[in-house]
């Protein structure tokens, strides 16, 4: 009987008229169940599907969204008090050219088909339910008009889906609790439902979308009859139960804390709270991180902070709400929040000194409210407090503790509201940090006392989204002591004290410091030529480091990109790019800093593979932060070019390498760089990868270290330096189900580098390398060999000036993380975890191919043992 009527439903339905608003997006009309709902098994042989009639896909959006679709896609949405249902049909006339591929919840591998729903219908922000041939299900929280795609967004629902001799099949069950929409008792939401052909790379669409469009949630059709449906507040409790063992190490055999073994046994929440239809709270209280994946190895030279992406599940998801940028910097940098205490108290073995020092800052709690009216307001409110962290130390005096992290909290707010239907939009942030510094005069010499910073932000489109206006101004205040205000005027991203800074002084008696930031851009980003105008600045008090991620400040800039695009097939290219970009930069004093120039190509080729070439040159650069609070300091003039080749990614072996090199113009600086990426799938169910980068460089103006001789006279110690880096990233995923998965990952990192050929600052800004340095001769400079220093003396005599230790290092450092993964129930996950890890060093005298080959692994290891179980409440 099922099959039956599965076809009189086909026949009946395939081939009606679509429906079109009044603005030409095709809509669709749904209807309440009034039986017994569908089983989401994939089958769609339920008498429930017989209700509606199929819509079907009759555009084609990549590669060429002038052609029609390649095969059909039909699909039915219904719905009842508590979910909303979606089946798919998609016809293929190759069916055993279908790619089935596993991978983890949110891998997009393979053939998959999709549904979005922009239940706020407010055409910026949208809810995107994705379901593989294979049965992997992916889930998005779209913003941005399509710009922003959330993939840390994990609802629980259903997806199921099933092969057979026509192509495949697939259904979905969706919480409306997992939704947010208003309280109207006639609905309707803006639809869009996608299909992906891997082995065409092919994307079919209902609603029409032209690449030469801006949007993605402006241009959704329209769902309606969704009658009598009421938004249900969610309430979801998350519990976990952790088992953890951490074996290895490296300690002195008189350690007192030398134990090989350590063990605990957590527990923790997680949870979520409807405070209204589109309102919710989410809450952590002792959150665990320990699955998530190791942040990379790196390291810096040249000052600048290292920025490493947020992993934490509580921290990634809804993180675009938060997301208010100037330039590169950000107001809202999650990770301050439980990083590494403030203090390092280093061990000292030789006087007998042992310190047991916290790995990371305990998250006691954290808790955030947001969601988006009807009447397009988006709210996002954060609040997390963290643990007065103690390190513990044995000396000759006995055992005590000190406070290396004082109790603090953070707080982060966001408001944006949407007019203009849409195209139009104006923000609030404000964030706030904290500390409790009252008994603890070490940490208060050196931490704000308390940090707070905002910023208003401006988007405006018009001439159907095609131009667009960007405008933001940020502010900051930190307050503190003096000696804290001090260390931040004469921080890295600062530096007040620089000599030949005349619109700069360092106040010693200030205890707050403000400043202030903005930018503004105009851009057109449709057709075939495309422009981007931009200006910005960061005054040099601003200071956003306390709960946000900043580089440098003193900074005005402007930057002008033109591009010219061809979005379509032509010729033997699927579609290609070229972009030009000229900027140029000044500081506060009207010092010209910078100007450059970059071109680009990049683009596709018919048969998938694709190509990028560039060429950069840098026409001055002159920093104010090389010399660490000395004066400007110009660096040689430059270019970089570079190209890279991948071979089509539809393959089951797709290898990718890229190469670039480059110099100073005066031949002062050198560096090559090489990158191999090689990705395998030999079964649907296995996913192999390697990453490969190798650099060299060599520069003869690295800077070392700022001493004072013995008449006063301060010297800014720089070197040659030969650098070489070595990075290998290898994954692997095998996948036994759609919930099921072992993933593991390993990254062998080591970095050397050698100096030699020791100078000091002449003339910081002459234009001649050889009159902005002047060598140590051989009579002014000696090796100690048994202490590892140099020794310098101006008059060649016994008498040195200063000392400074060897700069020569090689850096190696192992991660790799195995996790097996079962999702046993909807959003119940079960982790088993084994990371290892070692952190040491190698002869300088080895190169980093023979430290990697000879010493990775002679270090010492540490090694974590994890069990983690969670189970998800939902009603």
């Amino acid at each position: 009987m099922k099959p039956l009527l599965l076809f009189c439903s086909l026949l009946c339905c395939v081939g009606a008229a679509p429906l079109a608003a009044q603005d030409g997006r095709p809509v669709y009309e749904t209807t309440r169940i009034t039986g017994e709902p569908p089983v989401v098994d994939g089958a769609l042989d339920d008498e429930a599907w017989t209700a509606v009639a199929w819509g079907e896909n009759k555009y084609q959006w990549e590669p060429d969204d002038a052609a029609p679709p390649s095969q059909r896609t039909l699909f039915k949405v219904l719905y009842d008090n508590r979910y909303l249902y979606v089946a798919w049909r998609a016809f293929d006339d190759e069916p055993g050219k279908i790619e089935p591929r596993l991978g983890r919840r949110d891998e997009f591998n393979g053939d998959w088909v999709e549904i979005n729903f922009d239940s706020f219908n407010d055409k910026r922000t949208g809810f995107s339910f994705n379901v593989g041939a294979s049965g992997v299900r992916g889930d998005e929280f779209i913003s941005q008009d399509g710009e922003e795609w959330d993939g840390s967004w994990n609802p629980t629902w259903d997806g199921k889906s099933q092969l057979d001799s026509l192509g495949y099949t697939a259904e979905a069950r969706i919480p409306l609790s997992q939704l947010r929409f208003g309280k109207a008792d006639r609905q309707e939401w803006g639809m869009q439902v996608n299909r992906r052909i891997f082995r065409t790379g092919e994307l079919d669409v209902w609603a029409p979308v032209k690449q030469a469009e801006q949007g993605w949630v402006s241009r959704f059709g329209r769902l309606r009859g969704l009658d009598g449906i009421r938004a249900r507040k969610p309430l979801e409790v998350q519990p976990y139960v952790l088992a953890q063992l951490r074996t290895g190490g490296k300690f002195a055999d008189d350690d007192p804390f030398g134990r090989t073994t350590d063990s605990r046994l957590s527990t923790g929440v997680d949870g979520r709270v409807g405070l209204s239809n589109d309102i919710v709270a989410d809450f952590t209280i002792n959150p665990d991180f320990g699955q998530v994946e190791a942040d990379p190895g790196a390291i810096n030279l040249d000052g600048f902070q290292i920025f490493f992406r947020e992993q934490r599940p509580f921290f990634v998801e809804g993180r675009n709400i938060y997301d208010f940028r100037l330039g590169g910097d950000l107001l809202f940098y999650s990770r301050r929040i439980g990083g590494a205490p403030s203090r390092f108290i280093p061990e000292d073995q030789a006087v007998g000194r042992f310190v047991r020092q916290p790995e990371n800052t305990t998250i006691l709690g954290a808790a955030k409210v947001s969601g988006k009216t009807r009447d397009g307001l988006s709210i996002g409110l954060l609040s997390s407090v963290t643990e007065r962290e103690r390190a513990t130390i044995i000396d000759l005096d006995g055992e005590r503790k000190e406070v290396v992290e004082p109790l603090t909290t953070y707080n982060v707010g966001r408001l944006q509201q949407d007019f203009n239907e849409g195209n139009s939009s104006l923000g609030v942030m404000l964030t706030g940090v904290n500390r409790g510094l009252e008994d603890d005069g070490f940490l208060a010499d050196r931490l704000h006392k308390s940090a707070y910073s905002g910023g208003l932000d401006l988007v405006h489109r018009w001439k159907d989204r095609a131009w667009q206006l960007q405008a933001s101004g940020i502010f900051s205040q930190v307050r503190g002591s003096l000696s804290a205000i001090n260390r931040t005027q004469t921080a890295f991203e600062h530096l007040f004290q620089r000599p030949d800074a005349d619109h700069l002084s360092v106040d010693t008696s200030a205890t707050r410091l403000t400043g202030t930031g903005g930018s503004v851009a105009l851009s057109e980003e449709a057709g075939k030529w495309t422009f981007r105008a931009e200006a910005g600045y960061r005054s040099p008090e601003l200071e956003l480091n306390d709960i946000g991620f900043m580089n440098s400040t003193d900074e005005i800039g402007t930057a002008v990109r033109v591009s010219r695009r061809w979005r379509t097939p032509f010729g033997k290219f699927n579609n290609l790019t070229w972009t030009n970009r000229v900027r140029a930069d000044w500081d506060f004093g009207g010092n010209s800093l910078g100007r450059s120039f970059n071109t680009g190509v990049f683009g596709e080729f018919r048969n998938f593979s694709g190509f990028n070439l560039f060429v950069n040159a840098e026409q001055q650069d002159i920093s104010r932060n090389a010399l660490r609070g000395g004066p400007l300091l110009r660096r040689p003039r430059g270019y970089f070019v570079g190209a890279g080749y991948r071979t089509d990614s539809r393959k089951k072996i797709v290898v990718g390498v890229d190469a670039a090199a480059g110099g100073g113009f005066d031949g002062n600086v050198r560096g090559q760089s090489v990158g191999l990426d090689l990705n395998y799938q030999p079964t649907d169910a296995l996913g192999l990868s390697a990453n490969l980068n190798v650099d060299w460089n060599e520069r003869n103006d690295q800077y070392v270290a700022t001493l004072t001789r013995n008449d006063g006279t301060q010297d800014y110690l720089h070197g040659s330096i030969e650098r070489q880096t070595v990075s290998l990233t290898l994954r692997a995923t095998y996948n036994l189900t759609p919930d099921f998965t072992v993933q593991y990952y390993g990254q062998p990192f080591v970095a050397r580098g050698v100096y030699d050929r020791f100078k000091n600052v002449a003339d910081p800004l002459a234009k001649d390398f050889g009159d902005r340095f002047v060598d140590f001769t051989t009579d002014q400079i000696r090796y100690d060999e048994v202490n590892d220093r140099y020794r310098v003396s101006y008059d060649g005599g016994a008498t040195a000036d200063y000392t400074f230790g060897n700069p020569d290092f090689n850096f190696l450092q192992f991660r790799s993380n195995l996790v097996v993964r079962w999702e046993y129930k909807p959003s119940s996950v079960l982790f088993l975890v084994w990371s290892q890890g070692t952190t040491g060093g190698a002869d300088p005298a080895k190169t980093a191919f023979a430290a990697l080959a000879d010493d990775l692994f002679a270090q010492d290891l540490r090694n974590t043992f994890l069990l983690k179980a969670t189970y998800r409440l939902v009603r």
